[in-house]
């Protein structure tokens, strides 16, 4: 591990190893300016092309068993993924719920959704809201605490995240997909949004 490093947007606060169902992981909890971001992580780090996730949350798919977006099924396959690898890095930004907006809005923009029979894009369009918030100068900060300026293979199907970390100095050597097969119809619906009109890497999704 990585000698302790200050970035001014992280404070790392406590370190412990937790057992989970694909095996023990070292959890790394964060402070990012009053809000909380944690480090899982496997095997001996930093290493070359390491490969990390960077995950913001969604309560409803990771907490509540919701099928009609891939968050809490991308979770899960990337710990299940990370679980298999000799080191592996999770990043979940605790803070960052409904793409940066927050639940207040989430839930106006599902309720939208859900009673207004439009899709997530034009949820937030018709509610004013910028559709992705989402910033990722801690996730970078975590990442060079930890791998310092190591290259790392990142484990998404979103151009923009790649961007976002780069624009922060994090060295991406290869983009690894991250493919859910929808298991119902709402979730081919939102995985089609995510591909013709948010510009996610689907090949999967027609």
């Amino acid at each position: 591990m990585a000698d302790h490093t200050t970035y001014s947007s992280i404070q790392r606060l406590a370190e412990f190893v937790r057992p989970t169902v694909f095996g023990d992981f070292n959890v790394i909890s964060y402070n990012v300016t009053g809000s909380f971001a944690f480090a899982v992580t496997r095997g001996e780090i930093p290493q070359d092309d390491l490969l990390v996730r960077v995950q913001s949350p969604c309560l409803f798919g990771e907490s509540f068993g919701v099928n009609s977006c891939d968050c809490g099924a991308q979770l899960t396959k990337a710990l299940q993924i990370g679980s298999q690898e000799s080191s592996f890095l999770l990043i979940y930004l605790s803070y960052q719920e409904g793409r940066g907006l927050g639940m207040g809005q989430k839930i106006k923009a599902i309720d939208t959704e859900a009673n207004q029979h439009v899709d997530m894009v034009e949820a937030f369009h018709l509610l004013g809201f910028p559709l992705d918030l989402r910033e990722y100068r801690a996730a970078a900060e975590i990442i060079k605490d930890l791998n310092e300026e190591h290259s790392i293979r990142l484990m998404t199907n979103n151009p923009k995240k790649v961007a976002g970390l780069e624009e922060y100095g994090v060295q991406i050597s290869a983009r690894v997909p991250l493919l859910i097969d929808p298991p119902n119809a709402a979730c081919q619906r939102y995985l089609t949004t995510k591909k013709h009109k948010m510009g996610h890497i689907l090949p999967n999704i027609e």
